[in-house]
């Protein structure tokens, strides 16, 4: 690679980011450069070690390839005197297809693993440009030294989005790669309008599929009371039956199941059963709708046979907690234990920011509700138990305590008189706690029932309702946002530390004040992306991250002598950390 000035700056930058420093501070990265390599480090890559990974069975990509590869086709020429490869990707980044004429490029490309079936995800290899596309929808040149994969700094790469016409989803791109020396502005450009002109040929024929798929639905739902949908990988209709059963994360699981079943050629399956994303089990039959020799999409007819929520009660007649919604097993069992009539005092424990005051407030009636906080009291001269003797003087229906964790032992012995009292008086009592009631043991007995409200990990299925619920709080009025099941996915893999309060402040963030209808993953923070992403280590790794830790230790924290003692750079110490996930801030030496 010929070193001229800009090579040599660049080259520069890049190594002293690897060492920690900001790019953006100089000015001589590019914006778009220096904010891909921090998330490609928030990721976990490292440079020399992370390269793309192979997936043996790929996604069908038929419906972009089927409008891709004529449009590519006609400019296949233009490849024919250059060194330089086309290469399209799908929403995820896998390379579903290349075009190389130049034998010496095309094993070059081969080498550095741009083959199909390959995945050049910014969550794989780093700053690319087909990464960057799909990271923020704009197109993007990634220029040599630009790459974080090492493997890639002498080629160069424009990539552009290639949006579905009608959803305006963004459903792959289109890269050009050359060899860095050959790089050229004009390159983006060029494979902006051939991308161009592939949208345009997906907005022909997404018009007839659509117009099909609506032709097939039509003609079946003859009876409304069966659940019918018609569908492929972008579009859904359904009738009012199916639209009751199904959730945002479900058109994913569905289009999947049609999609094998379809692949057996027969003009129509039978009935296997489908788990969806509740746990409720449907069964499923598939036709294939067809536009000629081409299947374009299918028609389920779906039939629920059970459900995991359903064993001993009917759905329908499960208790109901004000505005707060869940069908999982563990909030229905929840909710069945906190609304028995029998239980005047009642404790509610669990994780910090899973909604027990949430609960507790839904358990009230028009008769009037008082709210005494132990972490609040404690930052006012009025006395504990004179501030419970004030709520309930006036008599109020429901007491709800807070944060009786926070209380001392005396506060505690005054908190037992006013249960007592309050019992006496028919007042029904209802206390939170994050701490494990064993540390409350001066008060288990005046409750008639401890019950733990589930933490997120433990209402996976609900994660829709709750997204849906959430965002009409936070919407302008008649207007509804809708989560792709991408996103739901991307979200169900976080470990959500502050459960429903995290997702509430993310929702709040997504969509307060903004006019966003639909939300995929892409418009995530980055922050959630990398949880979500975060892999758990295997093998090697946990001995080099043991190792690491170690070093670490016996050198108090100095990083400079623990990578000494590791033999390596204190450079390479710092990408090995961020790789393996270990987070120096918070450890101890």
């Amino acid at each position: 690679m010929s070193l001229d000035d800009r090579t040599r700056t660049l080259l520069h930058e890049r190594e002293l980011f690897l060492e920690g420093a900001d790019p953006a501070q100089r000015g001589i990265v590019r914006k778009e450069i220096a904010q891909s390599w921090k998330r490609s480090l928030m990721y976990g890559l490292e440079p020399e070690r992370s390269r793309p990974t192979f997936r043996p069975e790929p996604q069908s990509s038929e419906q972009l390839l089927s409008v891709a590869v004529p449009v590519i086709e006609s400019k296949r020429g233009a490849l024919v005197d250059s060194s330089s490869s086309l290469t399209v990707t799908d929403a995820n980044g896998w390379v579903v297809a290349r075009w190389v004429e130049d034998s010496r490029f095309s094993r070059r490309l081969d080498r550095h693993d741009v083959l199909p079936g390959y995945s050049f995800a910014e969550t794989t290899v780093g700053t690319n440009s087909g990464g960057m596309v799909l990271e923020t929808g704009r197109p993007a040149l990634v220029a040599g030294p630009e790459h974080f994969f090492e493997e890639s700094l002498q080629l160069t790469c424009a990539g552009a989005p290639i949006h579905h016409p009608i959803t305006k989803r963004l459903i792959g791109t289109l890269n050009l790669t050359c060899r860095y020396s050959d790089t050229n502005p004009i390159m983006l450009s060029w494979v902006c309008e051939v991308a161009a002109q592939i949208t345009q040929a997906l907005a022909t024929l997404a018009t007839r599929r659509e117009q099909l798929l609506f032709e097939a639905f039509l003609a079946d739902n003859r009876d409304s009371r069966h659940a019918v949908i018609c569908l492929d990988e972008q579009t859904i209709i359904s009738n009012a039956a199916a639209a009751r059963i199904l959730g945002p994360s479900d058109q994913a699981i569905l289009w999947e199941h049609a999609a094998r079943t379809l692949q057996s050629g027969a003009d129509a399956v039978p009935e296997k059963t489908v788990s969806l994303a509740d746990g409720a089990a449907v069964g499923v039959d598939v036709l294939p709708v067809t536009d000629g020799p081409a299947t374009v999409g299918a028609l389920l007819r779906l039939k629920i046979t059970s459900h995991p929520s359903r064993s001993g009660h009917a759905q329908e007649t499960a208790p109901v907690l004000g505005q707060l919604v869940g069908t999982s097993p563990a909030w229905r069992a929840m909710c069945h234990a906190v609304t028995d009539t029998g239980t005047r005092a009642l404790l509610l424990t669990g994780e910090p920011g899973v909604g027990k005051f949430a609960v507790a407030r839904a358990l009230a009636d028009e008769s009037g509700t008082a709210v005494v906080d132990a972490l609040a009291q404690s930052a006012t001269s009025v006395d504990w138990g004179t501030a419970l003797a004030d709520a309930i003087g006036p008599n109020p229906s429901l007491l709800i305590l807070r944060h009786i964790e926070a209380l001392d032992p005396d506060a505690l012995r005054a908190t037992a008189t006013a249960i007592a009292r309050a019992r006496a008086r028919q007042i029904r009592v209802v206390a939170t706690t994050s701490t494990p009631v064993t540390a409350l043991t001066r008060l288990m007995d005046w409750f008639d029932r401890v019950v733990e409200v589930p933490a997120l990990a433990d209402r996976a299925g609900d994660l829709p309702l709750l997204l849906e619920a959430v965002s009409k709080r936070y919407s302008p009025p008649n207007e509804k946002v809708c989560w792709m099941p991408d996103a739901v996915q991307a979200l169900s893999r976080i470990d959500w530390d502050r459960n429903v309060a995290g997702l509430d402040a993310l929702v709040r963030e997504l969509v307060a004040g903004r006019s966003r209808r639909y939300i995929g993953a892409q418009d995530l923070p980055i922050e959630h992306r990398v949880q979500a992403s975060r892999r758990q280590l295997q093998g090697l790794e946990q001995m080099e991250a043991k190792a690491i830790m170690n070093a670490l230790r016996d050198a108090g924290g100095n990083k400079r002598l623990a990578a000494d003692r590791l033999g390596i750079a204190r450079s390479t110490l710092y990408r090995k950390v961020r790789s393996l996930g270990i987070d120096i801030d918070s450890a101890n030496f």
